[in-house]
């Protein structure tokens, strides 16, 4: 058996899970999808009807924007508000950070299929401030902020620095766009309503498959003339999908399900983060959690994914998908994120889960350690 079948075929032999939902039950999943809509729900067709319409209307006004899209897919969404902004100043220069999602995680979609050139707003490591803005000379066709900023742990600015980088792009008339993927999961940290969040930003992007469960898809708001512009970027891409029912529906029930579930998610990030902590030989990042996730660092070295697979197997316990790069200094690290799984989990069982995984790390290091 092949090291990816093994892998598959221990998570879903596993009967807890700490950073991913169990895997869905397709028939299950369809089933409670069609008892959630109502008799009567007529499809979307081709970007059009009163479900998606409905749907696109209640996510502007739950972030305060005067018009909303859905789709399939955040990437294709969020990079084209970017190029629709870049165009509207005749730049295709864009402010990113080199963490973001945008620079780090969609194989330079930014750059390859929409055309936009990057400018680093700040550095690798740590949150991009409104001096490094400041500090940028040349012109720029938009402005992107990523909150939470996920490769560094879920960081979040404070919201005076929000607030600065919202007054410099005013001041300078540049489109200031967020990155807002998990922004029902950061609104217990920040304490402010979805829309106050969303107000300094032009536009934004959120997305209904993360913290809030569903099957896929995102959504840009902002104003009228841009997501209509998004809307023809959309059907560029083939992001025009003939039917989008499932995913709306999907969206709307983790609205209704889980929204007021977040800062649960966030007090239990902060309870699961303080029990590591206390461990030898663990670093958390950020301490304590901004947001429903945060970083795992182990002191030493080797296969992380090996050693997690382990744990899979003598305990039924899935850590996490895939650990994240080692540290400056070498040091294995992972990310955990609180979702209905992990609520199901008492601290006591992740502390002794990830003890295991200190042991196996040390066992396959050959350094000793029980299992």
């Amino acid at each position: 058996m092949s090291e990816t079948r093994s892998k598959k075929s221990l998570y879903r032999a596993c009967t807890r899970f700490l950073s991913l939902d169990p895997p869905p039950d397709p028939k299950q999943t369809l089933t409670e999808l069609a008892d959630f809509l109502p008799d009567g729900t007529v499809a979307d067709h081709y970007g059009g009807g009163v479900l998606l319409e409905d749907f696109e209307q209640r996510i502007a006004e739950l972030l305060g924007k005067p018009a909303a899209v859905f789709g399939p897919s955040g990437k294709m969404l969020q990079n084209a508000a970017l190029r629709a902004w870049a165009d509207r100043a005749g730049c295709r220069s864009i402010a990113l950070h080199p963490d973001c999602h945008i620079a780090a995680d969609e194989a330079d979609a930014y750059r390859e299929v929409f055309g936009l050139q990057s400018v680093w707003l700040g550095e690798a490591g740590r949150l991009p401030l409104s001096a490094d803005l400041a500090m940028a000379g040349e012109p720029l066709g938009a402005v992107t902020l990523e909150l939470p900023l996920r490769n560094i742990g879920c960081q979040l600015p404070g919201w005076p620095e929000v607030e600065a980088f919202a007054a410099l792009c005013r001041e300078r008339r540049i489109a200031l766009h967020a990155d807002a993927a998990r922004i029902w999961e950061i609104q217990p940290y920040y304490g402010k309503s979805h829309a106050e969040i969303a107000a300094p930003f032009d536009s934004l992007y959120v997305s209904f498959y993360k913290g809030l469960g569903g099957l896929a898809g995102g959504a840009l708001a902002g104003p009228e003339d841009l997501v209509e512009e998004v809307r023809l970027w959309q059907r560029r891409c083939g992001g025009r999908l003939r039917r989008l029912f499932p995913y709306i529906a999907s969206a709307q029930q983790g609205l209704d399900r889980r929204l007021a579930r977040m800062p649960l998610y966030h007090e239990k990030a902060k309870a699961i983060a303080a029990a590591l902590a206390a461990l030898p030989g663990v670093t958390i990042t950020p301490d304590p959690p901004q947001a429903n996730a945060f970083q795992v660092t182990l002191d030493g070295k080797g296969d992380l994914m090996a050693a997690a697979l382990d744990v899979a197997a003598e305990a039924g316990f899935w850590l996490f998908d895939e650990p994240l790069a080692p540290s400056a200094e070498g040091d294995v690290r992972f990310e955990v994120t609180v979702r209905e799984a992990a609520m199901a989990l008492s601290e006591e069982e992740i502390v002794a889960a990830v003890e295991r995984l200190q042991a196996a790390l040390a066992r396959r290091n050959g350094m000793g350690g029980g299992g």
